[in-house]
């Protein structure tokens, strides 16, 4: 491959498997924000996303707030400017409840990947499309970028946090 955007592809395609599984660990974290018994949970979301930024070389930690904890994670290139341009990017890894359950096909905590209506793979649980799933396709574009080319081409911040679905 010639180009960075080439050598990302590469990587993505290699590590699919391995990002997958990372989604589908999240996934199985009932991080349920808006529900008191859940804060075990949602602190189990916050400590596994605070070692996955850390194993990608980011400054992180989790800050308590009145409610669910943030994670924060700065990435500044090694030897680099710290005038380059700055990304914020922010998410949430907690869910909305999934009641009534008897409506689900599969248990909303047990990510499965099956065909969805338009005949496509998909990543049925809950959380999938609201928030974990953009939030880890965001963080695996980062990894693999990071591993094909060494080093991101601006400063970036993530701003991760557990109650985005409260009132």
């Amino acid at each position: 491959p010639d180009s960075r955007l080439d050598k990302l592809l590469l990587q993505i395609d290699a590590n699919l498997e391995a990002s997958l599984k990372r989604l589908m660990a999240l996934l199985k974290i009932p991080s349920i924000g808006t529900d008191p018994k859940y804060a075990a949970s949602c602190q189990k979301a916050a400590q596994w996303l605070l070692k996955e930024f850390r194993s990608m070389g980011f400054e992180a930690a989790i800050h308590p707030t009145t409610g669910q904890p943030v994670v924060l994670a700065t990435y500044v290139p090694p030897g680099r400017s710290k005038h380059l341009p700055h990304i914020l990017f922010y998410g949430h890894y907690d869910v909305q409840p999934s009641v009534p359950e008897e409506l689900w096909t599969s248990p909303p905590f047990a990510p499965v990947i099956r065909k969805s209506r338009n005949g496509r793979d998909a990543v049925f649980a809950r959380g999938a499309a609201d928030d974990k799933g953009q939030l880890m396709t965001f963080v695996e574009a980062s990894r693999a970028w990071l591993k094909a080319n060494k080093s991101l081409p601006f400063r970036l911040t993530i701003l991760i946090e557990g109650d985005e679905e409260g009132d």
